[in-house]
């Protein structure tokens, strides 16, 4: 009895599992791809998976967070950290190449398939994913969801921008991959990727109707993720939930933006230059309003929440920094 009960609790625990896969001869991938996948409840069938980029310390943390692995056990989410691949062209200067088909989509699908073999869980090989990614892996999942749109129930794209030719300003995205619900989070004292390439990015899709939000967190340098978390686990939590189909073997559902809320922003140039030479901009003040309604001229968008509760949410993060610094750790790229 004691030996079964042990057996149990053993069972509960989050196990994790590394692979790496070997680049083609024709791909832009300098050397071994790396993957560690972690499945907090092991004994149940996974119902998508979280991948989360390593790129910065920040980031990096958030795939051992206690909160996001409890996010993760609840809503059966498998957690894979996607290691830095670097390409061997010289104009990806040591970084990877952001766009998936130069190598690292078909390497992230093997993955997958090899740790559907070692988990004994083949729901991996074909699972819906998530998105997590910081600075220049942003374009990078941008264009993941350009790629498999049908498998992708949302993306996070946390102070994304690049060198060109990948810049987060140069990935546009159809009327498919347009369904695909995105939170942008870009930090006011981002002197590398700014603010004016990911709003750009936002707005222009968000025009075209993409159920999108922008979170700019105001004196944030290029870091900080991770004082986002509670807003994203909350936002993630309400699309996962509105994404999913009746049944395995339908299409994820589109939201519906007749109902839910609005998110408005005024803001105001800075001295600040991200790398690009542009001047970045801080918020001045917030609202929301419901989405049925008019939004005044004066106020320019932050994008569709669908619920009251998120919409809160949102406004309690930007203005408590726009009201005073919260602690940053300061990250490289």
């Amino acid at each position: 009895m004691l030996s079964l009960k042990f057996s149990c609790a053993f069972a509960k625990q989050p196990v994790r599992f590394e692979t790496s896969v070997v680049p083609l001869p024709h791909e832009d991938i300098a050397s071994t791809c790396r993957y560690t996948l972690t499945i907090p409840f092991p004994e149940d069938p996974i119902r998508a998976i979280w991948v989360i980029f390593d790129r910065g310390q920040d980031v990096h943390d958030l795939y051992s967070d206690p909160a996001v692995l409890e996010f993760a056990r609840g809503f059966r989410l498998a957690l894979l950290l996607h290691g830095h691949c670097p390409g061997k062209a010289p104009e990806n200067r040591r970084d990877m190449n952001m766009d998936p088909a130069k190598g690292l989509g078909r390497a992230l699908f093997t993955a997958l398939d090899r740790f559907a073999e070692i988990t004994s869980h083949p729901e991996l090989s074909d699972g819906k994913l998530i998105f997590l990614a910081f600075s220049g892996a942003g374009p990078l999942a941008a264009r993941f969801v350009g790629l498999v749109p049908d498998r992708i129930i949302a993306a996070i794209l946390s102070a994304p921008g690049h060198h060109d030719p990948y810049g987060i300003d140069t990935v546009t995205l159809n009327a498919t991959t347009l369904a695909v619900p995105q939170m942008i989070i870009a930090g006011a004292a981002d002197v590398i990727s700014g603010t004016s390439r990911p709003y750009w990015y936002f707005k222009k899709h968000s025009e075209e109707r993409a159920p999108w939000s922008f979170v700019l967190q105001n004196k944030s340098p290029h870091c900080c993720t991770a004082n986002a978390k509670e807003l994203m686990l909350k936002w993630l939590s309400t699309i996962i939930k509105l994404r999913q189909p009746s049944s395995k073997h339908e299409a994820l559902c589109k939201l519906n933006q007749d109902d839910g809320w609005f998110a408005l922003m005024k803001i105001k140039e800075t001295e600040i230059k991200d790398s690009f030479g542009l001047r970045t901009f801080e918020l001045t003040e917030a609202k929301i309003q419901e989405s049925k309604d008019k939004v005044p001229q004066e106020w320019l968008p932050a994008g569709w929440l669908p619920s009251h509760a998120l919409a809160e949410e949102w406004l309690a993060l930007v203005q408590q920094r726009k009201d005073s610094m919260l602690a940053v750790r300061s990250l490289s790229c």
